[in-house]
């Protein structure tokens, strides 16, 4: 009995461990978190000293230190700070997605996504603030709603996706004006002043640029660039005057004031002394690009009269600024000078020295000339090897480059294809064609595979790349990004995603409603189907887009209220006649693979 007491006093002990330890895990945020994130939207600079200061709350304590790398993040994020990696974020991503916290859940997304947008993994930040708006729908956190739309919308509007960009920063304004946070509506207007920049849409740029001026200028806030980005929309609309008087306007208050940019409005303007005095003053910066600019626009001043005597010293520092390319052709300038110069200081000397001299003097010439054209002839042959070498290179990494994005692709229209037969809803002709067609891309796939084995065998023969390839994987990835942004934007459009769960007859506007989506996402397919065939019926058009947008034929059949059968059979038709007017013989490939390929 004894022994049974000593064992239940220490399980009632052991118990109240337990349950002291469960609640010192549910205990409210550490103090210095709370102050820092109090801080966190006037004075980001003051939280992340606090949180840099604070002792590290211990990993075991997770959602302490789930809160501290949230908090952490935003903070570096706010200012600027640059990012090696989405280590510390994803702490906290990991520890709130499996929360029923809607509101960390929605900001520990936004700022994977932020993150992964600076490290240029740009599908991946997509899926992120995909994932945040979800959330933010769940809640009434206008400010946080705002920075998730705002972020979406910077991501599609430098991709040229500037209908989606226009949507997302109407999101991002009305979260704002319900928080009655006037800074984010300037930055919002300002945001689609320069969307519609990007549109060309000049007027409605400005449009929301003196709105944000006037929002700014209500709210006492110190912003510099509205005048800045305003006067480059009169500069592109030739309004050099109006351009002038802003970038006077943004000088008054601005800490590093735009001269290149007022000295090219004064070229323009042919006030030439104006020019020069601003575009001197832009010379003090340590950007090579920025010099490049000045100094061109300087040659371009040194025409003038006045000037000319400027001109050789604006040309040399122009040369000097070019790119690497250039460079090398400025390089044989400066060789070429020094030969002229040394060949002028032996010619003096000749004339200063005696007659009798004289034949030694011209056999050294000849001498030296000699050997100028021993190292002039190597240095071109040199040059010209590495050129064949780079060309070489290039192609065989731009021929690697494509057909790996060809195999990627593929890899999506095998995957497509395997779901189809799986669900087993195409009639039997469909299947057939869709087995045939899904056998020839795995065979493709392998020949593929055997090539780009040969080709890298190729490429590591050469011993130095020097950089020939760099622009061609930049294209190859940049493609390969747009595809899948394109594949994405229609797994997640919300009309398209109801069509294919719920199918229903389309109406008139619902019809033209899919032509303009397979128009948005896939840069006008519409416009370059009809160039390439004219003789398309609005029919088969629409049937082309429902292809191009993945709907299967049985979800072909009720959107145009036909049966299957038909489908197939306007799908045979269709093909024979695209095949037959633009001579096609690829009878293997599918007629969907080819739509999508278009």
């Amino acid at each position: 009995m004894k022994t049974k007491g000593i064992a239940y006093t220490i399980f009632y002990f052991i118990g109240l461990f337990l349950l002291f330890g469960c609640k010192k895990q549910d205990v409210s945020p550490l103090p210095e978190l709370i102050q820092a994130e109090a801080l966190m939207f006037n004075n980001p600079d003051s939280a992340l000293h606090i949180l840099k200061t604070m002792p590290i709350p211990s990993a075991r304590n997770k959602k302490q230190h789930a809160l501290w790398c949230l908090l952490t993040t935003q903070a570096q994020f706010k200012l600027c700070l640059p990012f090696q990696s989405d280590s510390l974020i994803r702490i906290a991503y990991d520890y709130y997605r499996h929360t029923d916290n809607a509101r960390r859940k929605a900001m520990s997304a936004l700022y994977m996504g932020n993150v992964n947008y600076e490290l240029k993994n740009i599908t991946k930040a997509m899926n992120y603030f995909l994932e945040a708006k979800a959330n933010i729908e769940k809640i009434n956190n206008y400010k946080l709603g705002y920075l998730v739309m705002s972020s979406l919308g910077n991501l599609y509007v430098y991709r040229n996706l500037t209908d989606y960009a226009l949507e997302a920063f109407q999101e991002a304004y009305d979260y704002a004006v319900k928080d009655s946070c006037k800074r984010y509506e300037m930055t919002t207007l300002q945001d689609f002043g320069r969307t519609y920049s990007v549109r060309g849409e000049y007027e409605r740029a400005i449009q929301s640029y003196n709105q944000a001026i006037q929002i700014r200028d209500s709210i006492h806030e110190t912003f510099n660039s509205l005048e800045s980005e305003l006067a480059d929309v009169y500069f592109a609309l030739g309004n050099y005057e109006k351009a002038l008087d802003l970038e006077k306007r943004a000088i008054k208050n601005n800490i590093a004031p735009d001269y290149y940019g007022i000295g090219e409005t004064f070229l323009c303007l042919e006030e030439y002394d104006s020019a020069y005095y601003y575009l001197k003053k832009a010379l003090h910066t340590s950007n090579v690009y920025t010099l490049a600019g000045v100094y061109e626009a300087l040659l371009s001043l040194s025409q003038q009269p006045t000037y000319r005597q400027y001109m050789t010293d604006f040309c040399d520092s122009l040369l000097f600024y070019q790119d690497s390319i250039y460079a090398l052709d400025k390089s044989e300038t400066i060789i070429a000078y020094k030969e002229k110069y040394e060949h002028q200081k032996l010619a003096h000397r000749n004339q200063q020295l005696e007659f009798q001299t004289a034949r030694w003097f011209l056999l050294s010439i000849i001498a030296v000339l000699c050997l100028i054209g021993v190292i002039t002839y190597f240095y071109i042959y040199r040059k010209t090897m590495l050129y064949r070498k780079k060309e070489d290179l290039n192609r065989l990494t731009a021929q690697l480059n494509k057909n790996q994005r060809l195999m990627a692709r593929n890899n999506i229209y095998i995957a497509e294809l395997e779901k189809r037969i799986a669900e087993n809803k195409e009639v039997a002709e469909q299947l057939e064609e869709q087995r045939e067609t899904l056998a020839f891309l795995r065979e493709e796939n392998q020949t593929l595979q055997q090539k780009n084995a040969h080709l890298q065998t190729e490429i590591t023969s050469y011993k130095s790349t020097n950089g020939a390839t760099t622009i061609t994987e930049a294209f190859n990835q940049l493609q390969l990004e747009k595809d899948q942004l394109s594949a994405l934007l229609i797994e997640t459009h919300p009309y398209l995603t109801a069509l294919h769960q719920h199918p229903i007859c389309l109406s008139n506007a619902d019809r033209n409603q899919i032509c303009q989506l397979a128009d948005t996402i896939y840069t006008g397919f519409r416009q370059r189907l009809l160039t390439s065939i004219p003789s398309l019926s609005e029919y088969e058009v629409l049937l082309c887009c429902l292809i191009k947008l993945h709907f299967s034929v049985s979800e072909i059949a009720t959107l145009l209220a036909i049966s299957p059968a038909s489908v197939s059979t306007s799908k045979s038709r269709l093909k024979k006649k695209i095949y037959t007017q633009l001579k096609l013989s690829d009878e293997k490939r599918s007629f969907d693979t080819w739509i999508w390929e278009y």
